[in-house]
């Protein structure tokens, strides 16, 4: 029963709908099974069943949060809104119930994300992050379509993508609006601390945050027993220093921002949004500002996202290397995992000591934590790094492909995908491109893809 606000007129006793008493009714039942009396198996298939039902009821909610709001059902019970009035109601949060009733509006807005949330196609969380990154523009199947697959992560940049190559101008002046948002404040605190508060826009941002990684990063196992939040603060105390005496330093090779675009952005032919190292994404004028001051990779990009070819070298990853590892994984590839690229370790999908190249077809980025899971008696990590398998112990088996796309193993015709060849010697690798002269035009039908690497994060 819910409780009662100040000159309430409607009667906690409200009889509903059949549907929705037999909600209520199955929502108990399960609250009785015995939890203990469930083996490994059947817990595991119990709580993803249990959250997909959840994530279908989240959408509901959504629904009838905005519906409210629609039919004015709050209005002098003294509540801003629908979702101020369910946050007191049920104790829960009203910025979580606004950003249910934003949901709900886009749902009204589009049959189609209406359908693919209620039938569970993508979760509500996807769908809520989607909702706030799409504004006022009605979802389309196109988008829906690209987002089935994606960890939650990638739905934003995605999103933002999208809206981007549908509205160019309004892209343009929502990032002038984010730049004039800018704030940094620094305000003492009694206790003689100091409070470090503000918002950056989303080029900012990617650069202070790639920095202040790449010194986290390099102290990540040094057994202070700091935490990250610690580390962070250390490490823009450690950068102010460093600028102070002249000397910025730190990192893998120094702090790289990088951002993935195309040859047509780059040359004001296309408004398409630069994908950054850290998960945002930037505009197109953003984009090109970078290139102002950056080196430029060219990168040919194939079936599998195979970008470049390294020979049998050496055992260790290059920089360079490195950074085309950022660019095809953009997480770490475990699936489900989607900790960030730039927190990951190179790892040989077939051991150099077995004869493993250190090239990018046999090399991919997995997390910290699951870099030493691969290795541990049981699991095998197995395949190239177009298409890895990962072997469980209990005889399961994952599949991950690169971000975007969904390589099965072979071509349409049932022939292997080709592999990219490697770069020509006067490929551009560090060094801006000289003006006046366009980037020789790639041999292949894949597109060609710029990677700006920005000279000081």
């Amino acid at each position: 029963m819910f409780a009662r606000d100040t000159n309430q007129w409607y009667d906690d006793e409200v009889s509903l709908t059949p549907e929705f008493d037999a909600i209520t009714a199955a929502v108990a039942a399960a609250g009785c099974v015995d939890l203990d009396a469930l083996g490994p198996i059947e817990s595991s298939a119990a709580l993803r069943s249990l959250k997909q039902a959840a994530s279908r009821l989240d959408a509901l909610v959504a629904r009838l949060t905005h519906h409210v709001d629609l039919t004015g059902a709050v209005v002098g019970t003294g509540s801003r809104d629908a979702a101020d009035w369910l946050a007191r109601q049920t104790g829960t949060s009203a910025h979580k119930n606004r950003v249910a009733g934003q949901l709900g509006a886009a749902m009204s807005r589009s049959d189609e994300l209406s359908e693919a949330v209620s039938s569970g196609s993508i979760s509500s969380e996807q769908a809520a992050v989607l909702a706030i990154a799409a504004a006022d523009e009605a979802v389309d199947a196109e988008l829906l379509e690209q987002l089935a697959d994606l960890p939650l992560s990638s739905v934003k940049p995605t999103v933002e993508t999208w809206r981007a190559k549908k509205h160019p101008d309004r892209d343009a002046d929502v990032a002038k609006v984010q730049r004039s948002k800018r704030y940094l404040r620094l305000s003492e605190q009694p206790n003689g601390m100091t409070r470090v508060d503000g918002l950056l826009d989303p080029q900012s941002a990617s650069i202070v945050r790639t920095t202040l990684d790449s010194i986290v990063n390099d102290s990540a196992f040094d057994d202070t027993g700091r935490t990250r939040e610690q580390r962070q603060s250390d490490a823009l105390t450690q950068l102010c220093t460093a600028a102070s005496k002249g000397e910025i330093t730190g990192g893998r090779s120094n702090a790289k921002l990088l951002v993935s675009t195309t040859y047509e952005a780059l040359c004001e032919r296309a408004s398409t949004r630069g994908h950054t190292n850290v998960g945002n994404t930037i505009d197109a004028v953003a984009v090109r500002q970078l290139a102002c001051d950056a080196g430029i990779h060219r990168v040919i990009t194939g079936p599998g996202s195979s970008i470049l070819e390294f020979g049998r070298q050496t055992r260790l990853v290059t920089d360079n290397q490195f950074c085309a590892l950022v660019v095809r994984d953009r997480h770490c590839r475990w699936p489900g995992c989607t900790i960030r690229a730039t927190w990951c370790d190179a790892h040989h999908i077939v051991e150099w000591s077995a004869g493993g190249d250190t090239d990018l077809g046999n090399l991919a980025l997995f997390c910290h934590h699951h870099h030493h899971l691969g290795h541990q008696p049981g699991w095998a990590v197995v395949g190239t790094a177009e298409r890895i398998q990962i072997h469980h112990p209990d005889g399961r088996t994952d599949t991950s492909t690169p971000p975007g796309t969904t390589v099965t193993g072979t071509t349409a015709s049932g022939t292997s995908p080709p592999r990219c060849t490697p770069p020509r010697a006067d490929t551009m690798v560090g060094r801006e491109p000289s003006h006046g002269a366009a980037p020789a035009a790639p041999h292949r039908a894949a597109p060609a893809q710029l990677v700006l690497v920005s000279r000081d994060g």
